[in-house]
């Protein structure tokens, strides 16, 4: 495989994903296209943000005030502010977010009810264990609609700038990905690759729930990737999408998905294996081309697109995740003490992505 053709491949999955993200959301990169050019920007986000209501207080909405996205979707809020400049209720609005992590991290709206504007500002509250992303999403919205009011209908006082502090634990999951994206070019050492593979799990996966799926994908396209909270993401999508364009093949899956990890791992614990027929395993992997190929279809067609949240790299936010996905990974696991790694091998619609992109143009121009 030439280097152009390598970079035609990434060029048609990026298309193919491109055309998903918009059927999808309605929007690339933050900007949504079901809004009329016509429209000038000042005009829409004063109309679509800002109104009063019957007590004469502030009503904040930030649906078109942010893109910002939790796990799979947006998560905007509507935030009343008496005329005395009190939180008097933060309700959530409509929202792509998968359910189960939303109902989780909408606990936290509570924080804010009853503080001042300026104090609302300056808190700093805790996410919710499980549903990181959804709560990272919720109080994005919060700082930026209460921002708003400050900004443009309170009192314009000047206000202690939004802590953009990281937690600890985006530091060290930036620390595993960094080592997990270099060492390996450089290290072949099985003692190395089994400690990277233990803190795949452990940071990437259990505490910190950072890991490429299709849903992420979809939403990273739709809303854009936010600095610095964004480059974890960025740097496994470069290791799965741009480091197979210069040979690197299956880069992130064999040294950096937590679930890839997982299965590893399990099949070290284990002599006994399940022998599979080379007939079989044929068979097996043209399941998986053909499941991806539906699924990839079925990103097209809006009401049957709810299967992204259904991978099983979600069992990672165990507190969050549903009981089916719960027991499939926790099946897969088991299963991957006797046959090596078969959810990547045989099922991963990520995976196969990736892989589709490496094979694409596979034959060497004579």
């Amino acid at each position: 495989m030439t280097t152009l053709q390598r970079i035609m491949a990434f060029a048609i999955c990026l298309m193919m994903m491109t055309g998903a993200a918009i059927n999808t959301n309605k929007s690339i990169l933050g900007k949504d296209l079901t809004k009329t050019s016509e429209k000038t920007d000042s005009v829409t986000s004063v109309s679509e943000i800002y109104h009063t209501n019957e007590s004469g207080g502030s009503v904040i909405e930030t649906s078109s005030l942010t893109d910002i996205t939790g796990y799979s979707g947006k998560t905007p809020l509507s935030i009343i502010i008496s005329k005395d400049g009190i939180i008097e209720n933060v309700e959530a609005l409509p929202n792509t977010e998968t359910p189960g992590f939303f109902k989780r991290a909408s606990g936290l709206i509570d924080n804010w009810k009853g503080k001042s504007v300026n104090d609302a500002l300056s808190m700093k509250v805790d996410a919710v264990s499980g549903a990181t992303m959804s709560s990272e999403a919720i109080k994005e919205n919060m700082h930026r609609g209460l921002q708003f009011y400050l900004d443009e209908i309170g009192s314009k006082e000047v206000v202690e700038e939004h802590s953009g502090k990281m937690p600890l634990r985006f530091w060290f999951a930036l620390a595993v990905t960094l080592s997990a994206c270099v060492l390996p070019l450089f290290i072949k050492n099985k003692t190395y690759h089994f400690v990277q593979m233990c803190l795949n799990v452990a940071v990437l996966g259990f505490w910190c729930g950072e890991f490429i799926s299709y849903g992420h994908i979809v939403n990273y396209l739709s809303s854009g990737i936010v600095m610095w909270k964004g480059i974890i993401p960025v740097l496994m999508l470069i290791a799965a999408f741009i480091y197979p364009v210069f040979g690197k093949r299956q880069h992130y899956c064999s040294h950096i998905c937590p679930l890839g990890s997982i299965q590893q791992l399990a099949g070290m614990c284990s002599k006994r294996k399940i022998k599979i027929s080379q007939k079989a395993t044929h068979a097996l992997e043209w399941f998986r081309r053909i499941l991806w190929a539906v699924l990839m279809f079925c990103l097209w067609i809006p009401v049957i697109t709810q299967w992204m949240d259904y991978e099983l790299f979600s069992a990672f936010l165990v507190e969050s995740a549903s009981n089916i996905i719960l027991i499939c990974g926790g099946l897969m696991v088991v299963l991957s003490f006797f046959i090596p790694r078969p959810y990547c091998r045989f099922i991963c619609p990520t995976g196969t992505l990736i892989k589709v992109q490496e094979n694409l143009f596979s034959k060497n121009v004579k």
